[in-house]
């Protein structure tokens, strides 16, 4: 097979830097009859053995980001992730990735000629769960969740951890819960043409988006936001029912409150003023519903 790209996922160390450079100088000469036509090296902020808590609050949730970003780009199939060299908890932890995002792990023991491939980890995966509280995994993801759901619902509590950013404590994904939710958007983005409610029948424009009166040209950078939303498919109409001009938050969506399975509660913030608005789509049960919070969560928030 063509030896295409080849990243590089390096400790934050002055040593994990500079083993990452040179390798990458290596794969890439052209005079290496095993280069590969690119070659890239990036440091794991976080990834370092003088702090521990940032090695897990920090280090192992961007190593499972980084892995799940190239699994967008490239897709599970074209991969292989070589766990060999590192800390023994990525080792571990990259046997858990490869099986919850489906890419095959490969380790070279010290004393082993040959690379073998390390057998799957059980890890407990459940896709309705992720779907039903996708907005809360999309907020931990981001670190801006305004409270802890695990006195909602226990089965957070392993996924979930307080951290500690420049002295303001903050709720987050742990490392557990950064490679559960990267696994689920994995699995959602491949199964989401099936989940996902019917396409308008009506051109995008034709979409009737209403402010409420408050609101009209206020908000800075909200008509492009919401004339982007009128482009999805399964998007009816869209309408703005609450303007602050002075709480910002991250942008979210997520059910709505009314209860109506149709209907998707959105939020746009510009990093000053906040407009909540509502989504009306072609969805006709919760699970479709759920989907759409998802699919507009990993497009838009």
């Amino acid at each position: 097979k063509e030896a295409n790209r080849l990243i590089f996922l390096v400790s934050d160390t002055d040593d994990g830097r500079f083993l990452g450079q040179v390798l990458k100088f290596y794969y890439e000469h052209q005079d290496n009859p095993h280069r590969f036509r690119a070659v890239e090296a990036h440091t794991l902020e976080g990834l370092t053995d003088a702090d521990h808590l940032r090695f897990r609050s920090d280090g192992l949730r961007n190593l499972v980001r980084h892995i799940a970003r190239v699994v967008n780009q490239e897709g599970s199939q074209r991969l292989v992730i070589n766990a060999t060299g590192g800390y023994k908890a990525q080792i571990s932890f990259a046997g858990m990735i490869g099986q919850a995002l489906e890419i095959p792990v490969c380790y070279l023991f010290e004393r082993f000629s040959e690379v073998i491939e390390l057998p799957p980890q059980p890890i407990s995966l459940d896709l309705s769960f992720w779907l039903e509280n996708a907005s809360i995994f999309y907020e931990l993801a981001a670190d801006e969740a305004q409270e802890s759901p695990v006195s909602r619902d226990r089965r957070f509590a392993s996924l979930v951890e307080e951290i500690e950013v420049e002295g303001r404590k903050i709720l987050g994904l742990s490392p557990v819960g950064q490679l559960f939710h990267e696994s689920f958007r994995h699995r959602f983005q491949v199964q989401r043409t099936v989940m996902l409610p019917p396409d308008v029948k009506i051109a995008p424009e034709e979409k009737v988006i209403k402010f409420e009166d408050q609101n009209a040209g206020r908000h800075p950078g909200l008509a492009t936001y919401l004339e982007k939303l009128r482009q999805v498919p399964y998007v009816k109409r869209i309408y703005t029912w609450y303007y602050h001009p002075s709480l910002p938050r991250g942008n979210y969506f997520r059910p709505s409150a009314g209860g109506e399975v149709s209907q998707v509660e959105g939020g746009y913030s510009d990093g000053k003023a906040l407009t909540k608005f509502e989504v009306v789509t072609t969805a006709t049960t919760k699970s479709q519903q759920d989907a759409v919070v998802a699919d507009l969560c990993d497009k838009f928030s």
